[in-house]
């Protein structure tokens, strides 16, 4: 039986990639604005198809009171998925644009001047703090151009199609440490190396963290940036990079981000972990159609707001709680 599972899990994976082969090979044909009308055409069918992840999406945004009626929650749901779509198709596009004369028309960035010096000194490690809004991988290409920056990404459950993404070099030139793979000292050593850490933080924290309210509800929050921010003293920014059209968007990055530091090392933590988690849901209540409802954010129970260890980082990277945590 094993071997049988064995068997067909390897088919599965040659037909998934030669599907990924032929998507590809058609988006370069195709051209960036046919390839996102194709790719926001697939994503709208798996709106109808995937029936788990739309329940999910519909669910999120009403609980979240983004959308006053179901009727309202349903066409943002939809929405969310196209644009998912977009951002896949446009990945594939954007090395070869932020390379060419008219990348700097694609991009409309929203930088202060404090920011922009932290960027351009040689040797200091900058956090970026942002979530699954706009086109994040995009925001970390644009980024890259100014700066080494090294993202926290998971590796795709097929090797086939990550070597393929690889190959296609969808991620353009920033680097990349395997979410599973990362260990705490990984990431100071890129901070120390004076690179951009790019952060992702709005997913459940199902290995950790703390409860911090977002959208007024409970959600278990990793404290990654928090915890780094008050190790290394390195500065912590928060961006978003917000979709305009096909391949133009405008990223915008806050000032950089001053928290006073207290000998209560766990109310920092929760002080930072929350700031951040107000900043991104600010960003997403203006550009609704724009997030990743389609995931189980929240997943703790109406009473857990309160609770909430001391954050650690466990073996994997990521942050953990104490004995007397809750995350």
């Amino acid at each position: 039986m094993r071997h049988r599972h064995a068997h067909w899990k390897a088919l599965r994976q040659v037909g998934e990639y030669q599907a990924a082969r032929l998507g590809l090979a058609v988006m370069k044909l195709a051209g960036p604005e046919t390839a996102c009308r194709l790719a926001g055409g697939l994503a709208a069918l798996g709106f109808l198809i995937l029936g788990k992840r739309r329940r999910v999406a519909i669910d999120n945004l009403l609980q979240s009171g983004v959308a006053a009626t179901p009727r309202e929650a349903r066409r943002l749901a939809r929405a969310s998925f196209r644009h998912l779509g977009c951002v896949i198709a446009e990945s594939f596009f954007a090395p070869r644009l932020l390379a060419s004369e008219a990348g700097g028309q694609a991009v409309e960035l929203d930088i202060p001047p404090a920011t922009r010096k932290i960027i351009g000194e040689p040797g200091r490690g900058v956090i970026l703090v942002s979530g699954h809004l706009g086109n994040w991988e995009f925001g970390a290409q644009v980024l890259a151009r100014y700066k080494p920056l090294t993202g926290i990404a998971r590796a795709m459950d097929n090797p086939r199609i990550q070597q393929l993404m690889e190959r296609s070099r969808m991620r353009g030139d920033f680097e990349t440490i395997d979410k599973h793979m990362a260990r705490p000292m990984d990431l100071v050593r890129v901070l120390r190396r004076g690179r951009v850490l790019a952060l992702l933080t709005d997913q459940h924290a199902s290995a950790g963290g703390i409860v911090v309210s977002f959208f007024g509800r409970p959600a278990a929050t990793y404290t990654t940036p928090a915890v780094l921010h008050r190790l290394t003293r390195a500065p912590m920014v928060f961006g978003s990079p917000v979709r305009l059209g096909t391949l133009r968007y405008r990223f915008v990055l806050s000032e950089p981000l001053d928290y006073p530091f207290t000998d209560d090392r766990e109310a920092d933590i929760r002080a930072i972990t929350q700031d951040l988690a107000s900043r991104l849901e600010a960003a997403v209540r203006q550009h609704p159609g724009q997030y990743l409802w389609a995931h189980r954010r929240w997943k703790v129970g109406a009473g857990a707001g309160q609770s909430g260890g001391d954050a650690e980082f466990s073996g994997s990277g990521s942050p953990k709680a104490n004995s007397n945590g809750s995350a």
